[in-house]
């Protein structure tokens, strides 16, 4: 899981203690969640640009589909003990980048304690189950890449429509390539370290 921004063709004031005033780009920002073998975006959650990952969180799980997942990874933008609650109440290991100085004190959350035990411990297998998160990024720089950066439309309404037409389509041209792998009896998409 992660986010990134969508640039707005406006800009907003804001105060700058140097220049007295200043001019900077909005944007608006997309949250969402990616499955590892589908590669399609799951769960999704628009938000003004400058909101901050944590607290979107919950609501990406409660928008997740049922299914068996077996893990879920994050930056350290998600790494809090409710959120590692919030995932085993879920039936999922959490693995999200702990801060340098993060403690194994449990403070009500076991899960939390285990995730940190195990990036203590092995980090080689914490690292393992963290890098998944690594399609994520290439998710979301070939949905940019494909269908563009930036937002067309000028108000905020329909700002967040077309933000989620575009993870419609997306999904769309993934479940297209899917079809398209059955048809030629090729490989369905594999994971990076798996392909070819």
């Amino acid at each position: 899981m992660d986010s990134t921004g969508y640039g707005i063709n406006k800009y907003e004031s804001w105060f700058d203690v140097r220049t007295k005033k200043n001019k900077r780009k909005e944007f608006k920002k997309s949250h969402r969640i990616v499955g590892y073998w589908f590669k399609g975006i799951l769960s999704h959650e628009v938000t003004p640009g400058h909101c901050h990952d944590s607290p979107i969180f919950s609501i990406l799980i409660e928008k997740l589909p049922e299914s068996n997942y077996e893990s879920i990874s994050g930056d350290t933008a998600y790494c809090n003990r409710c959120n590692c609650n919030l995932v085993s109440e879920n039936g999922m290991m959490p693995f999200f980048k702990p801060m340098k100085n993060a403690t194994t004190k449990a403070k009500g959350s076991l899960s939390w304690h285990k995730m940190i035990r195990l990036w203590k411990d092995d980090k080689d297998a914490f690292d393992n189950a963290y890098h998944r998160r690594s399609v994520i990024e290439a998710v979301i720089g070939a949905e940019k890449q494909r269908l563009g950066h930036v937002l067309f439309s000028r108000r905020e309404d329909l700002q967040e429509k077309e933000l989620r037409l575009k993870v419609i389509c997306y999904n769309l041209l993934v479940m297209n390539k899917i079809k398209a792998s059955l048809i030629l009896h090729e490989p369905l998409l594999l994971p990076v370290k798996e392909a070819g």
